[in-house]
């Protein structure tokens, strides 16, 4: 059965379509890091992309503010889940006014970096917990431990793209925003298939 006001389905389609976005953001957008800023050719792509995730990320942040605030879970649920997604809708709100205006970008992968030292612990916590009897942090911690993990290893090498002037490390970040997208879309499928009983999801 699934608890009223659990919308732990729509949180994740709305970061499976932050990572994409994110990942076309990192090869659509050209950026010099020297100045900090997108280059004007294909500046309306950035402040569409800058709009979208800014919708994205408010949604993510809020859902995470409800979480921590009101749930019908308690104690180290609120923790895990509330804090998580409130920070990372905040990074993402940075990301995507830095995209609107096209500068700021590296102040946004140093917010994002604490944020991904702080996702990292949650997956290093969850996958404490995997041979654990007694205390379960989550259903699958070892799914879990990844859907953590993903978001941490782009946000821990977002200064690394936004300070090196290489085209592959901007390519590389797309990348591993690109899989963090595929990751949690495979997630959300399942999850919104399960909240639903329409049949068994894998």
């Amino acid at each position: 059965m699934v608890p009223p006001f659990d919308y732990l389905d729509s949180m994740a389609w709305s970061i499976a379509a932050s990572g994409i976005l994110v990942g076309i953001a990192a090869f659509r957008l050209k950026y010099n890091p020297s100045t900090d800023s997108f280059e004007e050719e294909n500046r309306n792509v950035g402040k569409g992309l800058g709009i979208a995730l800014g919708i994205t990320a408010f949604y993510i942040f809020l859902t995470g503010i409800s979480i921590s605030f009101g749930w019908h879970f308690s104690g180290v649920y609120n923790v895990l889940f509330g804090g998580a997604a409130s920070l990372a809708g905040l990074v993402l709100l940075t990301a995507a006014i830095a995209f609107y205006f096209g500068k700021g970008f590296q102040a946004a992968t140093y917010f994002g970096f604490i944020v991904g030292l702080y996702l990292l612990v949650d997956a290093i916590a969850i996958y404490s917990t995997i041979n654990s009897t007694t205390s379960m942090l989550t259903n699958d911690p070892m799914k879990s431990t990844l859907l953590y993990l993903a978001p941490a290893v782009v946000l821990l090498y977002s200064p690394v793209a936004a300070h090196i002037k290489s085209k592959y490390a901007r390519w590389v970040f797309g990348i591993l925003a690109f899989a963090l997208g595929v990751a949690w879309l495979y997630f959300a499928y399942s999850t919104t298939l399960s909240h639903l009983g329409a049949f068994p999801a894998t």
